[in-house]
């Protein structure tokens, strides 16, 4: 009988071990495919499938709900001097508009600590404009309101970099611009040193910086000829599959101040092209078909620079032999030229005989320039940055990733997302020869009835339609469209997961390879290296 209580208790045991081995195993199973094939839910194949979880969230209707909190770094002016500190605080953001904005709206309300000080001191410092932070490639551009004319010089350099360095802190970002009611300030009164794009500076004395950089300015009784000036400086490059432009900074050596000799060294930086920007041709000679000096004056009534740039009537006809629009072109060298000549606010364009009254973006629509001149804002709308996208590959056994350039404050927004993949494949996309992974045209702006973001999850609601778009696939497409609509989706850190709806309900399984009424997580699995 002992012998018999004790066998029993060895396999009592035994049996223990084993579920317990079991329930590991299970363990095991579901992290090693959350690591390799779950960013979809696929179904189990010979009754191994795993649970079917079904989501929480509620279909959203609209995208009113797409706020969310994230942690910054702010930089501050420090109380007892010209450093800078800085400190961590809570942003409310939203997936409609750009991280940066947030950021940057919540630095300027700041009303600092026992150590630093609020941007601006006793002036309030506010943003000027429709979409006042401008994001291309790696450089921000931050328009302040006229308040900060009551700033002096130096102060206004101060916080300058301060929301440099706050905006570097995301990563992304390398280069900032500072522009009071969209003119660039001189960093001397007389508005003629430019400040140039500014860097991140951990240096702990900013003012002396500043005085540094202001004994390069051209002094009384000085010969502006012979004073250079080496600058970082944000250069707009058009682009030729599209009416747009993007940004890069490069350091450039300018061997005169004299106004019109640095608007001939610009467009000269214009026409050797861009190193980072695809998409972007090599320009013609510009300063050659100019047929006289660029002006650069400044009229009585102090509405500030005007630059007038004549050129031969052949730049339409090499423009179109590179493939560029006119809006493109002449958009780029009025941003470069009001980006970093200070105090500009317009720029007069004469193409022959022929003053540019306003420019084409397509059949029917354009731009049109009060008296002929072109102002910064008129161009704001050609100002693009690049979003990530995924497009079946030629045999569609694959997913590749590609770049394209829209305007950058729709880059991340998932709505835009969403239309950009709906378009399908398009001739300004970084890789060619990629397949759509929705039916064209089947989708529209009015079938995505709703976006909601909560808790780091992101609900798509989308109309009836969008189950025409499995009619008829295989599986493998089945799990190319999964994958291409939810790493789109995920492209940043805003959302770890998504979940979709249709017409308010789960949806139901195209094929029966992907569960589409779970959650789905990003991932590269199917994605080519190319």
């Amino acid at each position: 009988m002992m012998r018999n209580k004790k066998n029993q208790v060895v396999v009592s045991q035994i049996k223990s071990k084993r579920v317990a081995l079991a329930c590991m195993l299970c363990a095991a199973l579901l992290v090693f495919t959350a690591c390799t094939d779950s960013g979809v839910p696929l179904r189990g194949e010979s009754g191994s499938a795993l649970p079917e979880v079904a989501v929480a969230e509620v279909a959203p209707i609209g995208d009113a709900m797409l706020e969310f909190t994230q942690d910054a770094t702010f930089y501050l002016p420090r109380f007892d001097g010209s450093s800078l500190v800085s400190l961590t605080a809570s942003v409310n953001c939203s997936a409609a508009r750009l991280d940066t904005e947030s950021i940057i709206r919540s630095l300027l309300n700041h009303t600092g600590n026992g150590v630093a000080s609020a941007m601006g001191g006793d002036v309030k410092l506010s943003l000027y404009g429709a979409n006042p932070v401008e994001i291309s490639g790696d450089v921000a551009t931050v328009n302040l309101a006229a308040s900060a004319l009551q700033l002096s010089r130096k102060e206004l350099y101060i916080c300058g970099q301060a929301i440099a360095n706050t905006l570097t802190e995301l990563g992304n970002i390398h280069y900032v611009n500072i522009l009071v009611m969209d003119r660039p300030m001189g960093l001397d009164i007389g508005s003629t040193l430019p400040a140039g794009s500014l860097t991140r500076s951990m240096v702990s004395d900013i003012g002396a910086i500043f005085e540094q950089k202001l004994s390069q300015r051209v002094e009384a009784g000085d010969d502006p000829v012979e004073k250079k000036l080496s600058a970082t400086v944000t250069l707009y490059f058009p682009l030729s599959d599209i009416n747009g432009m993007m940004a890069e900074a490069r350091n450039i050596t300018f061997p005169s101040q004299r106004p019109s000799d640095m608007v001939i060294k610009i467009l000269d930086e214009l026409s050797e092209g861009s190193v980072m920007v695809a998409g972007s041709p090599t320009l013609p000679l510009l300063s050659g078909l100019l047929v006289e000096t660029p002006r650069v004056e400044e009229p009585e009534n102090g509405d500030g620079k005007m630059i007038t740039l004549h050129f031969d009537a052949s730049l339409d006809d090499m423009l179109r032999t590179m493939g560029v629009s006119r809006a493109s072109c002449l958009g780029a060298i009025a941003y470069s030229l009001s980006t970093f000549i200070p105090n500009v606010t317009g720029v007069e364009t004469y193409i022959g005989d022929e003053r540019v009254e306003h420019v084409m973006l397509g059949a029917t629509s354009g731009i049109m320039f009060e008296n002929g001149i072109q102002r910064r804002a008129n161009y704001a709308s050609l100002l693009m940055d690049e979003c990530t996208l995924y497009f079946a590959n030629s045999d569609n056994t694959a997913l590749v990733r590609v770049q394209r350039p829209i305007p950058y404050y729709q880059r991340t927004n998932p709505r835009a997302l969403l239309l950009e993949l709906f378009q399908g494949p398009s001739e300004e996309d970084s890789v060619t020869k990629t397949n759509q992974v929705l039916p064209e045209g089947l989708l529209s702006d009015a079938d995505i009835l709703g976006v909601s973001l909560q808790n780091k999850t992101l609900a798509i609601n989308l109309s009836d339609l969008f189950i025409q778009a499995g009619e008829g696939i295989t599986s493998q497409q089945d799990r190319l469209l999964a994958y291409a609509m939810v790493n789109t989706l995920l492209c940043d850190e805003r959302a770890t997961k998504i979940c979709f709806f249709v017409n308010g309900n789960p949806l139901d399984a195209f094929t029966g390879e992907v569960y589409w009424s779970g959650y789905f997580y990003r991932n590269e699995g199917l994605v080519h290296a190319k």
